[in-house]
C-alpha cells in the first residue's frame, strides 16, 4: 500500500490529457468554471496531506472517475469525486472534484466540495476565491462577504492587488446583481475601503446603476485624489450616462493636470476614438508613443486612427513595426494588404494577404485576394483559390459563394453569377445575404420577376430589412408603373432610416417619374448634402434638367464628373439629356 498524499503525484499520467489540476485550462468552460474563478497570483502554501492509505478502491475509483471524466460523462465524474473527497479528506481530491463540478455546471456540488477544500487547505487563496464566487452564486451573500474579506486578508500589505482581486474576482460573476449586492454589503462593512468602492463603481456601471457608480467613485476620488485608474473609471461613467461632453472635459483636464501620466492619455485617446475626434485622439497617441515607443497596444491603436485619418503612410509605418516585431501579425499582415490594395498595388496586397494562415483575417484576406487576381484578369485562378478556401473553413461557404458572385457580376458573367447563387441558396435557403445578391443580378439580366421573388422572400423572414424595401420599391418605381407599392416600401424604409440618403433618393426617384418635380427636387436635395453619391448626382441632374434648370443640371453633372470621370451611368446620363 502507499498513502493517498502520494498517489496525485502520478495522476498526470493517468488522465488521459484532462489537466484539471493545473486550472481547468483544457475544458474551457462556457459558464462560472475554474479558469473564469482563478485569480490568484501566488502559489498557495504546501497543505497538510492525509495519511490515508490507497486502497484497492480507491484506486479503482480514481481511475473509473478518470475514464469518466474522458468520456464527458460528467456527472458520474463528479459523483465519483465527491465521494472520494469525503472518503479521503485529500486537499488535492478536493480541489479537482470542486474544478470538475463546475465544469459539469452542478454549482450546488461545486459549493460543498469548495467548503471542504477550503477547510483542507485554509491559506490556498484560490480555493478561497473559488468558494466566493460559488457562495455568489448559491446567493448567500453574507457568506460570500466574509469569504471575500479573507481573501483580501491574504492581500494586505499590496494595495494594488486588492484593486485586481475585488475586480477579477467580482467583475468575472455573470450574475451582476448579486455581484452588486455582495459589494454593497462589504461597503457596508468597510465603508471607507478603497479598493471595495473602486469594485462598486465599477459593479454598479456594469449593472447600470449610474448614480450610484458615480457616487462610490467620487467618494474614491476624495479618498485617493491621484489614483489614476478612478479618474478614467469616472470619465466612463460619465460617459455611460450620456454626458460624453462632460466625460472628454473632465479627462482632459486631468490629463493637463497630470500630463506625465501615459495611462491617462491612453483613455483619453480612446474616449476622442469614440466620440469620432481623431485627429486630437492621435495628438494623445503619438504623446503615450514618444514616451513608451514599445507599447504595442497603442501603436496599433495610433495606426487604426491614421487610417481612419486618410493617413496610409502613417498606418503603413505603425503596422510595420508591429508585424516585423512579431506582433498582431494576422491582423497588421491585414492591413497591409489592404493600404496596398487602396494604392492600386494589386500583387503587393496579395502578398501580404497570403502570409496570413489563421483567425478571422486569413478568411477576409483570402477573399480579397481572389477578388484581386480577378481584377488582374486571372478570374480562374480567383475561383480555384476559393474553392481551396472552402475546403479548409466549409462553415464560411456562404461568404465565399458571394465573393465568387461578385468576382462574376464584376466581369458582367451575370448568368454564372445566379447559378453560383442558385447552387449556394440549395443548401442555404434563408440565407438573406445570398438572396438580396442573387436580386440584384437579377437586376443586371433585367428579370424584374427575379428580383421581387427574391426581395419579398427577404422581407418575409425580415419584414423591416432597410435595404431589401429600399431596393424594390426603388425597382418598382425605375421599372415599373406600380408606383402605389414602391412607395409603400420607400416609405417604410425611410420610417426606418430616415437620415439615409439612398433611401431619400429612392424617393426623390419616384416622385420624378410620378411627375411630381418639385416632391423629387425636394428630396434628391437632401440626399446630396448626406452625400456625393454618383447615383444622386445623376438623378438631381436629370430631375433639373427636366425642370429647366439646364444650367444647374450641368453645374451638378461637372460636379460629379470631376469625382467620378468614368462612371457609366453618369456619363449615360448626361448623354441621353445633353448630348
Amino acid at each position: 500500500m502507499r498513502p493517498v498524499a502520494r498517489l496525485l503525484l502520478s495522476l498526470a499520467g493517468i488522465s488521459f490529457g484532462v489537466t484539471l489540476l493545473s486550472g481547468c485550462a483544457s475544458m474551457s468552460p462556457q459558464g462560472v468554471g475554474a479558469s473564469e474563478l482563478t485569480v490568484a497570483e501566488r502559489a498557495p502554501p504546501a497543505p497538510v496531506l492525509p495519511n490515508v492509505e490507497l486502497s484497492a478502491g480507491i484506486l479503482n475509483e480514481l481511475l473509473v472517475a478518470e475514464v469518466a471524466l474522458q468520456r464527458a460523462q460528467y456527472a458520474a465524474a463528479v459523483q465519483l469525486y465527491a465521494r472520494l473527497t469525503q472518503q479521503t479528506r485529500d486537499p488535492r481530491i478536493a480541489e479537482r472534484a470542486t474544478r470538475i463540478a463546475i465544469f459539469a455546471r452542478e454549482y450546488p456540488v461545486g459549493l460543498e466540495l469548495a467548503k471542504i477544500w477550503q477547510e483542507l487547505s485554509p491559506a490556498d487563496a484560490e480555493g478561497q476565491q473559488i468558494l466566493t464566487a460559488l457562495l455568489i452564486k448559491a446567493n448567500d451573500y453574507d457568506a460570500a462577504v466574509t469569504s471575500l474579506e479573507s481573501v483580501l486578508e491574504q492581500a494586505q500589505g499590496d494595495e494594488q492587488n486588492r484593486y485586481l482581486l475585488m475586480i477579477r474576482l467580482l467583475s468575472r460573476e455573470q450574475d451582476k446583481e448579486g455581484a452588486l449586492e455582495v459589494i454593497q454589503r462589504f461597503m457596508v462593512r468597510h465603508p471607507e475601503d478603497p479598493a471595495g468602492l473602486y469594485a462598486h463603481s465599477q459593479l454598479a456601471l456594469r449593472a447600470g446603476k449610474l448614480d450610484e457608480s458615480e457616487k462610490a467613485v467620487d467618494r474614491l476620488l476624495q479618498l485617493r485624489p491621484e489614483l489614476t485608474q478612478a479618474m478614467i473609471l469616472r470619465s466612463r461613467v460619465l460617459y455611460g450616462a450620456g454626458r460624453q461632453a462632460e466625460a472628454v472635459e473632465y479627462i482632459g483636464q486631468m490629463v493637463k493636470r497630470n500630463g506625465d501620466d501615459m495611462e491617462l492619455r491612453v483613455a483619453y485617446g480612446r474616449m476622442l476614438v469614440d466620440l469620432d475626434r481623431p485627429e486630437e485622439a492621435q495628438a494623445q497617441f503619438k504623446r503615450v508613443l514618444k514616451a513608451q515607443p514599445d507599447n504595442d497596444d497603442i501603436t496599433f491603436a495610433a495606426a487604426l486612427v491614421a487610417l481612419r485619418l486618410e493617413q496610409p503612410k502613417d498606418a503603413e509605418t505603425y503596422f510595420l513595426r508591429l508585424n516585423r516585431k512579431g506582433v498582431r501579425t494576422e491582423e497588421t499582415g491585414y492591413y497591409l494588404g489592404r493600404i496596398e490594395e487602396v494604392r492600386g498595388h494589386f500583387k503587393n496586397a496579395i502578398q501580404w494577404y497570403d502570409k496570413i494562415d489563421r483567425g478571422e483575417n486569413y478568411l477576409n484576406g483570402q477573399i480579397r485576394s481572389a477578388l484581386l487576381q480577378a481584377r488582374l484578369g486571372d478570374v480562374d485562378a480567383a475561383r480555384a483559390r476559393l474553392g481551396a478556401v472552402q475546403a479548409r473553413v466549409p462553415e464560411q461557404s456562404h461568404r465565399l459563394y458571394l465573393a465568387e458572385g461578385e468576382i462574376l457580376r464584376d466581369i458582367e458573367r451575370y448568368d454564372d453569377a445566379v447559378k453560383i447563387y442558385d447552387h449556394a441558396l440549395q443548401d442555404l435557403p434563408d440565407n438573406i445575404e445570398l438572396l438580396y445578391a442573387r436580386a440584384m443580378v437579377a437586376e443586371k439580366l433585367g428579370r424584374i420577376d427575379w428580383l421581387e421573388r427574391d426581395l419579398l422572400a427577404i422581407l418575409e423572414l425580415e419584414p423591416d430589412n432597410v435595404d431589401a424595401l429600399n431596393s424594390l420599391g426603388y425597382t418598382l418605381a425605375d421599372r415599373t408603373n406600380r408606383f402605389d407599392e414602391a412607395e409603400s416600401y420607400i416609405k417604410r424604409a425611410l420610417e426606418l432610416k430616415p437620415d439615409s440618403f439612398y433611401i431619400l433618393d429612392s424617393m426623390g426617384w419616384l416622385q420624378y417619374r410620378r411627375g411630381n418635380l418639385p416632391g423629387a427636387l425636394d428630396y434628391l436635395r437632401r440626399a446630396i448634402t448626406l452625400s456625393n453619391d454618383v447615383e444622386v448626382v445623376a438623378h438631381l441632374g436629370e430631375v433639373l434638367w427636366v425642370s429647366g434648370d439646364r444650367e444647374e443640371a450641368r453645374a451638378t453633372w461637372k460636379r460629379g464628373l470631376e469625382q467620378f470621370p468614368d462612371n457609366k451611368m453618369l456619363q449615360g446620363v448626361i448623354n441621353r439629356l445633353d448630348p
